[in-house]
């Protein structure tokens, strides 16, 4: 063979190989976490609700600003209830070993004082009572975690809790003619719908209440209001109205696909086939989600996190839970190849840690990881 067929030779190989190597071994955990083995789910959570039990405090970061270490704060407890609730679910014999840091998660997420800032626009926050005009979606997040806490502990003591809240953000969510309320005031977001949307699904199916018919007419008149052409949710709309004021958003739009997963599967699974036609970007074997729809840009938010090119890491860290919770394998699997890139996963006697995530990180990707398929 001439030197010339043979340097051919060798760069063909090293072309299939860079094609097929990375994109196998980085990918190989996705099928553990698709098929919900329990040795992947449980590697993640040890780590996760470790972290939980080891924080003395309610908030996390410590800063100044008031409403961003609040709502990390509900994040994080929220995402550690969902994640470790839906691990309890697949794999009930590990219940002692993480209900609690599920408690302590969902005692502090209930606490007003994790998150003043609702206290600071509204009279009071609305884990302690709402005005009858008064919107509070923020709770949405707080009554999700409470509902995965209920799902697999149907006796804790928050369940009066979880039937007031719930009871209130079903009577301003089923009045309201857009399908919207507010999460604080003068200030809507469609995403914190979903998640107050996804809330008293929950709730109806921990409880045997039936609201069927009354979510699906609210979907109706969120899709209307929130659903752009290119399939994206609109991030933010002006109180009242229907009229966007940013733009239809990819972190928005996967996320919301998530919260919705526990309410009306229809209105969800439209929302994850919108964001992989619109959003996915894939080379290699790797994807990613594009945070802006076609037409729109921006410099993203915190919820988007950076954006390069395009994608962002929201928009790719929610679409695993969309992925997950609609049984779309491929999307999942791309998605994930990405995540254990950037990720840079840990693996020791401690469990599995993803060291770019941080506890906000980490608990987030158990909650998206871990989503069901139902």
């Amino acid at each position: 063979m001439s030197p010339r067929r043979r340097a051919a030779l060798a760069l063909l190989c090293l072309g299939v190989t860079l094609a097929v190597v990375p994109r196998w071994w980085m990918g190989r955990d996705a099928r553990a976490f698709l098929a919900a083995e329990r040795s992947a789910q449980h590697e993640l959570a040890r780590r996760v609700a470790a972290a939980i039990e080891a924080h003395p405090e309610r908030t996390f970061f410590g800063g100044s600003e008031l409403r961003f270490d609040g709502q990390s704060a509900v994040a994080i407890y929220q995402m550690t209830l969902l994640g470790l609730g839906q691990v309890l679910l697949a794999h009930p014999d590990l219940r002692e070993q993480y209900l609690p840091a599920m408690r302590l998660a969902a005692h502090r997420l209930a606490d007003p004082r994790t998150l003043v800032y609702a206290g600071t626009v509204y009279p009071r926050h609305g884990v302690v009572a709402m005005g009858p005009r008064e919107g509070h979606a923020y709770l949405g997040y707080v009554n999700l975690g409470l509902g995965m806490l209920r799902a697999v502990e149907p006796e804790t003591p928050l369940a009066a809790l979880h039937d007031r809240i719930s009871d209130a953000l079903a009577a301003r969510l089923f009045a309201s003619p857009t399908g919207l309320i507010e999460t604080y005031p003068a200030e809507t977001w469609p995403p914190d719908v979903a998640a107050v949307a996804g809330s008293v699904g929950l709730h109806a199916r921990v409880t045997g209440r039936d609201r069927e018919a009354q979510l699906a007419a609210w979907a109706d008149r969120f899709a209307a209001c929130s659903i752009h052409s290119s399939g994206y949710v609109v991030q933010r709309v002006r109180s009242g109205t229907c009229v966007p004021v940013d733009a239809p958003r990819g972190s928005g739009t996967a996320v919301a696909a998530y919260f919705l997963s526990f309410a009306v599967r229809g209105l969800a699974r439209r929302l994850h086939e919108g964001l992989v036609a619109t959003g996915m970007r894939s080379l290699l074997g790797f994807g990613a989600l594009a945070e802006y729809a076609p037409g729109f840009e921006g410099s993203g938010d915190v919820n988007a996190g950076p954006i390069v090119f395009g994608v962002s890491v929201g928009a790719t860290g929610f679409g695993l839970g969309s992925a997950r919770a609609h049984d779309d394998g491929e999307t999942f699997t791309r998605l994930y190849r990405t995540l254990h890139l950037f990720g840079a996963p840990v693996d020791d006697s401690a469990g599995r840690w993803y060291a770019t995530g941080g506890v906000l990180g980490n608990a987030l990707l158990l909650a998206m990881l871990t989503a069901r398929a139902e």
